[in-house]
């Protein structure tokens, strides 16, 4: 009897033991739990319906940042995982991670950013907190899951309520002071090995700081408490980091990647002051410092033809009726098109699709040399007109001007 409860009790042992260990290979083989997706889309679907979400498409800057980022993300079972960053059009001055890789990034925020740096930072930040598994970390601390619930991610209906509540309320009081600060040091090694200069880092720091008193950044400051010791060793940490770098043997390379990036932190203004265009076919803003030149056509296609120019930029746009084209009659073959027309041209040419829900937006980047340009074109869905719009880019104000641009396009309207 004696020797047969010790058996049972080596089995229970061998049971347990066994369990963790299958746990252990789940967990390194998996980054994102079915629990952890499950609330995410819970949150996603919350935040929806208060909201009007949008995911940053192919080409625009928050989604070729966080590409670069991910690309160097080395903890292993993160490595093959999709992060994504939502738009979510609202002034509140916020951003936070909601799971699965799922980062949302406020409109009122971005506006409050200057440099790619500091974009690189905002978004760097809250990939720490996803490879740091914070949000598993409390979810698992605050309902004291068992092994078999991790396992097998088996839940009822009310465990996955209250952890969506869980979440919900991590979301809207912020993480702790450590997690934070495990995220900022995340964030300080990931952007040096992604080739940006973590001080774009201290500078978004120091813009919440010193406009502390805004109430709009209270939704910001709540969730990511910035007191004076946060800037304090974030500063050390990165002067520590920089001095290793540039003491091996990469030095020359990251110099490089550092003075590539430099060149992009040009300011951007935090409102740009717009004006409307309007004529019967098609509405959009733009700012107030560009001048706008209407300019005679002769062909009965084209409705209407302007030439731009500013200090930095100088292009123009059209309105075309692409309907008597024949096999050239859609936004998208024009789009080919000119694709295979710069590159007899000796451009190297770089295709986006940009489209939302009610355009069809097609965008072609070109590079010779010293030049750049945007070609984007854009029609409603399904339909036969063609706004199309040629920009001649500064390169060494293409942050900003890339911006504005963005903007425009989310202001259009056809009529």
């Amino acid at each position: 009897m004696k020797n047969l409860k010790l058996k049972n009790k080596k089995l229970f042992l061998v049971l347990i033991v066994t369990l963790i260990l299958v746990v252990s290979v789940f967990s390194t083989a998996f980054a994102f739990s079915d629990y952890e997706k499950n609330v995410a889309e819970r949150l996603y679907e919350d935040l929806d319906k208060e909201y009007r979400i949008t995911e940053f498409k192919t080409g625009s800057l928050e989604y070729e940042t966080l590409k670069t980022l991910e690309a160097k993300i080395e903890k292993n079972k993160f490595k093959n995982e999709e992060f994504k960053v939502h738009h979510i059009d609202d002034k509140l001055i916020n951003a936070y991670y909601i799971g699965a890789g799922n980062i949302m990034l406020f409109e009122g925020l971005l506006q409050e950013l200057n440099t790619e740096n500091q974009l690189a930072g905002l978004i760097a930040h809250e990939i720490g907190h996803a490879v740091e598994e914070h949000l598993t970390e409390d979810l698992e601390r605050n309902l004291g899951l068992s092994i078999l619930n991790l396992l097998f991610n088996y839940f009822t209906e009310n465990e996955y309520q209250k952890m969506t509540n869980i979440a919900q309320n991590l979301i809207a009081n912020g993480y702790s002071r450590e997690q934070e600060q495990e995220s900022d040091i995340y964030a300080v090694d990931l952007m040096l090995r992604s080739g940006y200069d973590p001080d774009g880092l201290i500078e978004l720091m120091k813009i919440f700081k010193e406009n502390s008193h805004n109430v709009k950044l209270l939704e910001f400051t709540q969730t990511h408490p910035i007191p004076e010791s946060r800037i304090e060793y974030l500063k050390e940490y990165i002067a520590e980091q920089k001095s290793k770098s540039n003491s091996s043997t990469d030095k020359k390379e990251n110099k490089q990647k550092s003075e590539k990036k430099r060149e992009k932190d040009i300011e951007v203004q935090p409102e740009i002051k717009t004006r409307d265009f309007n004529n019967q076919f098609i509405s959009f803003s733009y700012p107030q410092n560009w001048e706008i030149r209407e300019e005679k056509t002769s062909k009965k296609e084209i409705k209407f033809k302007y030439q731009l120019k500013t200090e930095d930029l100088k292009g123009e746009l059209f309105f075309e009726d692409l309907s008597q084209k024949k096999f050239m009659e859609t936004t998208r073959k024009q789009f080919q098109f000119g694709a295979i027309e710069a590159e007899e041209k000796g451009f190297k040419t770089s295709k986006d699709n940009l489209s939302s829900d009610k355009l069809d937006i097609y965008r072609l980047q070109l590079n010779r040399e010293n030049e750049l340009r945007l070609k984007y074109f854009i029609s409603q869905k399904n339909k036969e007109q063609m706004l199309k719009l040629n920009f001649e880019l500064n390169k060494e104000n293409k942050f900003q001007q890339q911006k504005v641009i963005e903007k425009l396009l989310k202001s259009i309207k056809y009529k």
